[in-house]
């Protein structure tokens, strides 16, 4: 093989390798991948972006930041599907960019009721139905509230213990006669489920909508419990708010197993008790949705169902364990919670219609979430224009967390107002300037389709010792 000849052009041939590199570099921003950081948590915990308390003094100290690579090749592709990630331009401030999650789609009508969301064809009669999260989704979204982090491992806080018992109060239940053991604090939408135990009790909690304590009920309870020869039946008891769950497991893989359903009826399923050898159960109950699984040894239950229920207001949620013969070990169960959803926080209507071309947007962490359900526009029409402007259009935004952002702001004299237009201009008017407007204020709550930019993927950052804990992984 003949040796390769050296380049007559060194200095040449560097030059158009870094062009090339910069035009790829640029060429993936442009229309494949970019990388954007989280400001705010109102997709916490999915995407977190917080400060964090030092837990001494309660001040600020440090905070937690997700990067998060997005895809911007797909929606070049293809339209967004419900419940996918997305980066959008802010369509009231597009020098903004904002990452929600993708709940209404064009054409539909949305109702945010009780904690979940409902959708109709727009401009048709028909009932809403509510909008179910597929369980590949759902297993990502769960919130764990029980045990509570920080606590110690065994310990039933919270949990009420009536009858016969093995002595004990932490680690497993030895259920040895009638006995009744019951989670009896109602578990709510508390601001900071789902955070990691190192940084729960340093995360702020502020304003009214953060301390939002609505009773939920789409919730998933774990246990492991384990029959004994001669034992009788375990019960468990779930009122996931209004719509209860009795689950009647035998000691013996001779009887079946059976499950009282929300809509009050029954079903059975092959026994798989065996004394000695555990059980381990999951009841899952979401957006309408039951889900039922047991397994013990090599033997496995499984149930699954779609309900149709009218939407009720949840007033309290508890989980029961009962037996009337004893003969069961039973491990501390672990509880988690859905996200669950909120109206508009200005008290305004809680049904959007959504036209083609356009798309509902809402943060997973709807307590501290600025999305569609409150976006507001100041609209200012000037007639005669003003300067050649007969409309402007900007966000209407007071007392944010950065007063730079106000819109619109007033000179300390009152006599100067700086508005900041959609597209990020900046008008200064006077007041004769404003003597002749009409200015009203406009429910803004959709995105167009043109604003979308990409799909989040994948967290990338941060991780320790820049962050108290490790934030990579997909985005879901």
């Amino acid at each position: 093989m003949a040796a390769k000849r050296k380049s007559e052009h060194p200095l040449r041939d560097n030059i158009e390798v870094m062009v090339f590199a910069v035009a790829m570099a640029l060429g993936l921003k442009v229309f494949a991948l970019e990388a954007y950081q989280i400001p705010t948590g109102s997709m916490q915990p999915t995407l977190m972006g917080t400060v964090l308390l030092d837990p001494d003094r309660n001040v600020s100290s440090g905070g937690v930041h997700d990067r998060v690579l997005v895809d911007k090749l797909t929606y070049l592709l293809r339209d967004p599907k419900r419940w996918e990630v997305a980066v959008f331009r802010y369509p009231l401030a597009t020098v903004n960019n904002y990452v929600k999650r993708v709940v209404g789609l064009p054409g539909e009508e949305l109702w945010i009721r009780h904690g979940d969301l409902w959708a109709k064809p727009e401009g048709v009669d028909a009932g809403f139905r509510i909008l179910r999260k597929p369980a590949s989704l759902q297993k990502h979204l769960w919130k764990m509230v029980r045990p509570l982090p920080g606590s110690p491992p065994a310990a039933w806080s919270g949990w009420r213990r009536s009858g016969a018992f093995e002595p004990g109060v932490d680690g497993p239940l030895n259920l040895v006669g009638r006995a009744n053991v019951e989670l009896r604090v109602p578990v709510r939408d508390d601001y900071r489920d789902g955070y990691p135990a190192g940084i729960r009790s340093r995360i702020p909690i502020s304003g009214g909508a953060a301390t939002s304590h609505k009773v939920v009920s789409d919730l998933k309870v774990g246990f492991q419990a384990t029959p004994r020869a001669g034992g009788g039946t375990l019960h468990l008891r779930c009122d996931f708010g209004p719509y209860p769950v009795h689950l009647e497991i035998p000691a013996d893989k001779e009887k079946e197993i059976r499950i009282a359903l929300p809509d009050e009826e029954s079903v059975t399923l092959e026994g798989i008790s065996s004394p000695g050898e555990p059980i381990s159960c999951e009841v899952a109950f979401w957006d309408h949705h039951l889900e039922v699984h047991l397994e013990s040894g090599n033997r496995e239950a499984v149930f699954k169902r779609d309900f149709t229920l009218e939407p009720v207001r949840s007033s309290q949620n508890s989980i029961r364990f009962s037996t009337e013969e004893g003969g069961w070990t039973l491990e501390l169960p672990s509880l988690w919670r859905d996200i669950h959803y909120l109206s508009p926080l200005n008290g305004g209507t809680p049904v959007f219609e959504i036209p083609d071309g356009h798309y509902f947007m809402m943060g997973d962490n709807t307590q501290n979430s600025l999305d569609s359900r409150d976006w507001e526009a100041r609209v200012l029409v000037f007639d005669p224009p003003v300067d050649g402007v007969a409309e402007l259009r900007g966000d209407f935004l007071q007392h944010g967390s950065d007063p730079f952002y106000d819109n619109p702001r007033w000179n300390g004299e009152g006599s100067l107002m700086t508005f900041r237009d959609r597209w990020g201009s900046l008008h200064t008017l006077t007041r004769d300037d404003l003597k002749g407007s009409k200015d009203r204020r406009e429910h803004s709550p959709l995105v167009p389709r043109r604003f979308i930019l990409g799909k989040a993927t994948a967290v990338f950052l941060p991780i320790p010792p820049f962050s108290p804990v490790v934030r990579i992984g997909l985005v879901h």
